[in-house]
């Protein structure tokens, strides 16, 4: 017996930690959670709380449509806590009678206090995965069994992933590409851009939990039945296995922020926000894309955590919609079927079952592919990526090297149907159409373009904005600070701030003086 710790020479006997009595708390706490840890019980930390991996069960989160046996991130309470050591460990308790020791459950009081440091030797984990990484060196993980230096938990099943070559060169990339375009055949992509994308899709998912971060993925088309939704479930079966953690997307940002934060708390690898039939938004959403670490208030409870955000995020929907700073933070697929009822079609390829049948050969392939490049040792020359150097070495210079075109090409597209592009280059037009590079308030442009403004300048002998140029100004107006039929002075102002230095058709609106009344000028970008 050591400090109120006995051994035993059985080697399946449980470790014993006896309680002296009050002021023993720290000792035992200590004494627990280092026998813990050489047991390789498996408790770890992430985000500021201990947490276990279960594989089935869990408490269903509405509005979050997942496969029940994947497996799941969740914290410890108290009580699950004090069960576990109970399992591992046997607490002794002295009794105030007799002096002897007997064996009691743990008590509650020293699993909260476990809890409650916030410091503790447990391993960090990042993620739990159910297929091979590769990590950025070009090396391949692939056993079930948790790795320190990542911090990735790998849960791969026994038999069902072929071993990565060692050293795999172009040619084995290039039969790897087609192996992944044939399974892509039947998908009516718009052009070669968007099966560039598809397959970033794919490949994303096997180096994401090494990356810091990582672009999102949208699948677009003008009606159902294009395949949108059979893509996403593509990419997620390839990696998983199973299907993705389907999130219904709403109008309420708050709502969306809560279940993204679940999601990547408890763990899912692919997160596909379905059917979206509003413009996707949100400086959240941005800042879960372009961060490492996203921080949020654990549902139910009055704590805040801080988890890796490593996950595959994807969306679909019909005539997809991607506004304002997310259009450089998403790489959208565009399908097309050509035909008047896309739904009506009738397949003779079913990439689910091929997946179901040969998993582990596509598997191989995504990796070599990526592989290849890597431990080629050349770089392909592209245009930065803001956010995602990373990504962009692994995933989009691989398949740029094997001569598909650069999948952040999708971008130029979004960028195009950006209605804040669109709604700024109306109003670049529409200002420099009616006064030029002349100074002017928020409320002199909703004076120009009312007949109010005529009127006043007529009886001023003054030449007034009128015709085409009034109503280029009112149309673009209306777009930007329209409130209850009406055009909000506010409204425009602040639309203003926002886009305060923002370059489009080679000019940007520019404030000249911060007083009371700001004073804007249109600026001919150098």
């Amino acid at each position: 017996m050591t400090d109120g710790v006995q051994t035993s020479e059985d080697p399946f006997a449980l470790p014993i930690v006896q309680i002296e009595g009050n002021g023993d708390l720290a000792r035992v706490c200590d004494q627990i959670e280092s026998l813990l840890r050489e047991r390789a019980v498996p408790i770890y930390q992430r985000g500021g709380m201990l947490v276990r991996v279960i594989n089935e069960g869990g408490e269903e989160r509405k509005g979050i449509s997942r496969d029940k046996l994947s497996p799941r991130i969740v914290p410890f309470d108290d009580l699950s806590l004090a069960e576990l050591v109970t399992r591992h460990i046997e607490v002794q308790r002295r009794n105030r009678k007799t002096g002897e020791f007997a064996r009691i459950d743990c008590p509650r009081a020293i699993a909260q206090t476990l809890l409650a440091r916030k410091e503790w030797e447990f391993p960090h984990l990042e993620a739990v995965v159910e297929h091979p990484i590769m990590l950025t060196t070009g090396e391949v993980l692939w056993e079930s069994q948790y790795h320190e230096d990542s911090g990735l938990l790998l849960s791969v099943p026994l038999f069902t992933f072929i071993s990565p070559e060692n050293d795999p060169g172009r040619e084995a990339a290039m039969e790897s590409l087609e192996g992944l375009r044939g399974l892509l055949d039947g998908f009516p992509f718009v052009d070669d851009t968007d099966l560039s994308v598809a397959l970033a899709f794919i490949l994303t998912a096997f180096v994401r939990p090494v990356l810091p971060t990582s672009p999102a993925f949208g699948v677009d088309a003008h009606a159902p039945g294009s395949g949108k939704s059979t893509l996403i479930r593509v990419a997620s079966r390839i990696a998983t296995g199973r299907e993705p953690a389907f999130i219904t997307f709403g109008e309420d940002p708050t709502e969306l922020r809560k279940l993204l934060f679940a999601a990547l708390l408890e763990g899912d690898q692919q997160i596909a926000i379905d059917n979206v039939d509003v413009p996707v938004s949100g400086s959240e959403l941005a800042v879960i894309l372009t961060s490492p670490m996203y921080r949020g208030r654990v549902l139910g409870q009055s704590t805040n955590a801080s988890v890796p955000t490593k996950a595959v995020i994807s969306f679909n929907g019909n005539n997809l919609t991607i506004v304002g700073d997310l259009t450089r933070r998403v790489l959208v697929c565009r399908l097309d079927p050509m035909c008047e009822r896309p739904a009506e079609r009738e397949f003779d390829f079913d990439p689910i079952e091929e997946i179901a049948q040969a998993r582990s050969e596509f598997v191989l392939q995504a990796l070599t592919i990526m592989q290849a490049y890597v431990l080629n040792g050349e770089r392909v020359s592209i245009r930065p990526f803001g956010s995602f150097e990373e990504w962009s070495r692994l995933v989009r210079e691989p398949l740029i090297w094997l001569g598909l075109p650069d999948p952040v090409d999708s971008i130029r597209v979004l960028e195009q149907f950006d209605p804040e592009r669109t709604q700024l280059r109306s109003m670049i037009e529409a200002v420099k159409a009616a006064q030029g590079l002349k100074p002017f308030k928020a409320s002199d442009l909703i004076a120009m373009a009312t007949a109010k403004h005529q009127r006043q300048h007529q009886l001023m002998g003054e030449p007034a904005v009128e015709g085409e140029a009034q109503e280029m100004l009112k149309e673009a107006l209306i777009l930007v600070c329209e409130r209850n039929g009406e055009l909000n002075v506010k409204a425009l102002g602040k639309w203003l701030l926002r886009m305060k230095g923002r370059i489009q058709s080679g000019f940007r609106f520019v404030q000249r003086q911060q007083s009371t009344v700001s004073i804007w000028c249109l600026d001919a970008a150098q």
